[in-house]
């Protein structure tokens, strides 16, 4: 699998959580939102042995896939949908290893009201969630595959799990596996992990090729970030 193939779930998720954010009595404040955000993000000191490169989106989910997913979650817009006025804040893409086999990447978005990221966090936190989003990861994959002679994905398998952190924090683990020409099978997994706190959504992404990600490595840096955000986007 090559890196933009890889990072093509990380750039979905990003979309995913992004637009979950946001009423506050507290009149917004852009320039301040900004630069609590980019203060929040994760940086090199934080991991420490990786490499960062300036992110980049590297796919963008197709209108039919997100109309569908739309659909089964039973939402007339779609929580990819863009927030009016937000301000966000993208960490390097961090990685590690010869072919980058482990990646880490994350976002702090402040909307200017409250109201917006609680009516996000109703829609990712449902039960739904999870299998709307493995049909949806199935729908991206396919459309990779087909872009790549000879590549098979296997169907993914998404999971809920408890992230602790704040009062709202959820995680989905993302397991799949593709069938690739002259290497056989390659196991994936993804952790997409989203916490709001006031005005912010922190998304964050954590992509490894073999063995999953350690939780408490994850939880770490989410707390981190979760920290400087502070009190800063109430």
């Amino acid at each position: 699998m090559t890196r933009s193939h890889k990072l093509s779930i990380v750039a979905l998720v990003l979309a995913l959580t992004l637009a979950a954010c946001g009423g506050s009595s507290k009149k917004a404040d852009p320039a301040a939102d900004l630069a609590t955000a980019k203060a929040a993000v994760l940086t090199a000191a934080d991991l420490p042995g990786y490499k960062g490169v300036p992110h980049t989106a590297d796919s963008k989910i197709p209108a039919k896939l997100k109309s569908d997913f739309a659909t089964c979650m039973g939402v007339s817009t779609t929580i990819f949908d863009d927030t009016p006025g937000a301000q966000k804040a993208d960490s390097l893409d961090f990685s590690k290893g010869a072919n980058d086999e482990q990646q880490v990447s994350d976002t702090v978005e402040i909307d200017p009201k409250k109201a917006t990221i609680d009516e996000g966090w109703q829609q990712i936190s449902k039960p739904e969630a999870a299998p709307c989003l493995g049909k949806l990861f199935d729908g991206v994959f396919k459309e990779s595959a087909g872009a790549t002679p000879g590549v098979v994905f296997a169907k993914a398998v998404v999971t809920p799990f408890d992230v602790g952190i704040g009062d709202r924090s959820v995680g989905f683990a993302v397991n799949l596996s593709a069938t690739v020409p002259h290497a056989g099978e390659i196991k994936f997994s993804a952790d997409l992990i989203y916490v709001p706190r006031d005005r912010a959504g922190l998304e964050f992404d954590f992509f490894n090729t073999g063995t999953p990600t350690d939780h408490a490595f994850e939880t770490g840096l989410v707390q981190k970030v979760y920290d400087r955000v502070g009190d800063n986007a109430k």
